[in-house]
Order: C-alpha cells, then structure tokens, then sequence
C-alpha cells in the first residue's frame, strides 16, 4: 500500500486541512471502520472516519466541499459529521453504530468522545430486531427477483456483510461477552451465543474478501434460514 493511500496518513492528512479550516472549531477526528478494526483491504476497504465539530463550525460544512471531492481520490468516505453534544444523545437511536465506534476507533486529532459512553441495552435489542427483520424481508425480496442471477445474489451478500458484523457484535454485548476484532471468531461467538449455526454467514467474509462461491441459491437459501432463525431468537431475548 502506497503511503498516499495508507488510510491513517489519509486519516492525518485529512484532520490537517480540517484544522485548517475550522481552527479551534474542529473538536476530534476518528479513524473507524476497518482500518481501526485491522483488516482493512487495500483497493476494497473506505477510509472511515467520524469528525466532531463544534456547534458553530458544524454549520458551515460548504468549506471543506472542494477538499472532500479531493480526498476521494485516496479511498475517504464520506465523514460522519456531529457536534460534540450530539454523541450522548444518539446513543438510544444508533447504538449499533456506536458500539462499533466504541470497540474499534483511533484518534488522529483532539480527545477522544468514545472512550467513555455506555451502550444502552434496550435500545440495542431493539436495533438488531429491526435491523434483521428489515434485512430479512428485503433478501426475501431479492431472492425472489434474483434467485437465477448469481451476479445479483453476490452482490447481495456483499453488501450484507456490514450490517452482520454489527449485529453480532451487538448479540455479544447484550449478553456481556468479549467482542473480538476477528470477523470470524465474532461470527462464531454469536452463533454459539444465539445458538445458531453460522455456516452461511461465514460466506459473507469470504465474499469480502473476493472469493468466488459456487451453489449461491443453497447458500442464499441457508442465509435466509438463518437470519430467521436468528429474528426468532432476538425477538424473545430478555435483558436482565
């Protein structure tokens, strides 16, 4: 990986001309995603990063339009953007994200806003519900349009991969559990959490990582299984 592209430089470089720009208005910039998890993917994986700006800088974002359009070029995302106050206060409404956040950050520039929150519980068994029951019926749907397109089934699962990895980690919070970094050793901890076999969601790594699968309708198939079973288990779990 080229040091242009190496997503901490990317991460510095950016939070440099931020400071630039908003001076004293730039609170924090986070590095998150899969460079801070450790197994980001050169020419697959985004720079991920979450910028806290103050109440009054947040409000002209207009500034850094050109300098956005710039980073681009070297794998940045597009931020996510918040004042300082705004953390607290979606906690209740995004907690699978910010459990993420919490588990895999690194600061590049000012405190660190994470270290210290607290992922509410019923909130977050509320999330993995509604995250796996929305997945759950529009994969119906696709399986149903596409069951005879492997290109669209893969691409399917693609984009799955994320929103699993969360959701597991947050199956193992609730239930107080070590949350490990490796996609893998995560997806079998759960499994064994919920009590699940995780055979097909372990496709969703080796799709990541561009492996090509033969049989996706058995695999689509045992996915959507799965997912069911796991709806079943999220929707009577009791936070004690």
């Amino acid at each position: 990986m080229s040091v242009k592209n190496d997503p901490v430089i990317v991460a510095e470089s950016f939070a440099a001309e931020l400071k630039r720009v908003f001076n004293e208005g730039l609170v924090a910039v986070i590095l998150t995603g899969s460079a801070a998890r450790g197994d980001f993917l050169k020419g697959k994986s985004d720079v991920n990063l979450l910028v806290i700006l103050s109440s009054e800088s947040i409000g002209h974002l207009e500034k850094i339009t050109a300098i956005l359009k710039n980073f681009r070029g070297r794998g940045l995302s597009s931020p996510v953007f918040m004042a300082p106050d705004a953390i607290q206060r979606s906690l209740d409404s995004y907690p699978l994200e910010f459990l993420d956040f919490k588990l895999f950050h690194r600061t590049v520039s000012g405190e660190d806003p994470l270290k210290d929150i607290a992922i509410p519980k019923q909130p977050l068994r509320l999330q993995i519900e509604r995250e796996l029951r929305g997945k759950l019926l529009l994969l119906r749907q696709i399986y149903a349009m596409h069951s005879q397109n492997n290109k669209e089934l893969l691409f399917a699962l693609q984009k799955a991969g994320k929103l699993f990895t969360a959701v597991f980690q947050g199956i193992l919070e609730l239930n107080n559990q070590p949350i490990p970094a490796d996609r893998s050793k995560l997806f079998q901890d759960a499994g064994t959490m919920a009590g699940f076999s995780c055979q097909a969601f372990q496709v969703l790594l080796d799709v990541r990582k561009g492996e090509k699968k033969e049989n996706l309708q058995e695999i689509f198939n045992t996915f959507l299984n799965e997912i069911d079973q796991l709806v079943y288990w999220i929707d009577g779990f009791v936070i004690e």
